[in-house]
């Protein structure tokens, strides 16, 4: 038995909170895609106002014109005690760093660093508890895919088994492209441009991005932390490269994570598409995860899982739901 649902159907997109006496006061750390993306759909829901704005250049030219004053300074971030940080940054140290500062201070944190919470976790969530604050992280998996909302839900019904995921939208992106013909360089430069791919794009194609994910996962899934689980994952290197572009068939990146006896096992393989079984592989960008717990029953959600866009989405979706949970602004 299995349950099939979309993004668009499990993430619907966020009401605004209701009326507050004030502003729910947000503090975003990146300006690049992802920061961005989010500045134009925060600027239009009510109740939440974005200042400062954490960046490297504050007079780099951007497509979206800051809602905020940008500042250089990162104790400075934090100065005036807004109510919610949000890390939309690439660079896992400072964002590790800033979040631990917040929530010590009892400020709350929305993140949508996979490498921060698959590498901080503890000492996040020892500030957290420590100062009441909340620690929110669905963007950091999944993009506009519900992986982790979908693992929760299954959780507090039924014992899970499995986790089976594509959960690198970029590599996704490129695998598809190199199915249809397109050389590795041509798909990386389409991926690049489409703002799925860093320039950059060693945490994509060496595994460890897909890694970092599954590892949030599992301690989803299974319980403890995320730095409790190691997990091996295959390189698309100009090995894989090679024997992908030989074999005339589509490859998936997938990710599975499973518990047998007691024992935790996972890794993120490179394999012909067929060995993803029931997991509905999209083209392009798309991810899809498949939950099955011990009654015998699954749940599959699937959504795009690179660009600003999708994780916008998530981060205004945990944004909704603190500032409905806690009461802010009121």
């Amino acid at each position: 038995m299995s349950a099939f649902s979309s993004a668009a159907e499990a993430l619907p997109e966020p009401a605004c909170p209701a009326i507050a006496s004030r502003p729910v006061r947000v503090a975003l750390a990146g300006y690049g895609v992802v920061g961005q993306a989010l500045a134009a759909r925060i600027d239009h829901a009510q109740g939440f106002v974005l200042a400062p704005i954490l960046v490297r250049d504050a007079a780099k030219p951007r497509a979206v014109t800051p809602p905020g004053e940008l500042i250089s300074d990162r104790r400075a971030l934090l100065a005036n005690k807004p109510d919610i940080l949000v890390d939309a940054l690439s660079c896992a140290e400072t964002g590790a760093l800033l979040s631990e500062w917040a929530l010590a201070q009892g400020i709350h944190v929305v993140s949508a660093s996979k490498r921060v919470i698959a590498g901080a976790y503890p000492a996040l969530a020892r500030c957290a508890e420590a100062s009441g604050a909340r620690l929110l992280y669905s963007a950091a998996v999944g993009g506009e895919t519900p992986v982790l909302e979908t693992i929760a839900a299954a959780a507090a019904e039924q014992e899970i088994v499995s986790v089976t995921g594509v959960l690198n939208g970029t590599v996704n992106f490129i695998l598809d492209r190199l199915s249809r013909g397109l050389s590795f360089a041509a798909a990386l430069k389409q991926a690049q441009e489409a703002g799925f791919a860093e320039e950059d794009p060693a945490e994509d194609v060496s595994g460890a991005d897909a890694s970092a994910k599954l590892r949030i996962v599992a301690a989803a899934a299974f319980g403890g932390s995320p730095t409790d689980y190691d997990f091996e994952a295959d390189a698309l290197d100009a090995a894989a490269i090679s024997r992908i572009e030989g074999s005339g068939q589509r490859f998936v990146q997938l990710a599975r994570v499973e518990r047998r006896d007691g024992v935790v096992t996972g890794s993120v393989r490179l394999v012909p598409r067929e060995e993803a079984g029931a997991l509905p592989v999209g083209d392009g960008e798309w991810n899809a995860a498949r939950i099955e717990t011990a009654d015998g029953f699954s749940r599959v959600v699937t959504g795009r899982g690179a660009g600003g866009a999708p994780t916008a989405g998530a981060l205004l979706s945990d944004l909704v739901r603190l500032t409905r949970e806690v009461g802010l602004g009121d």
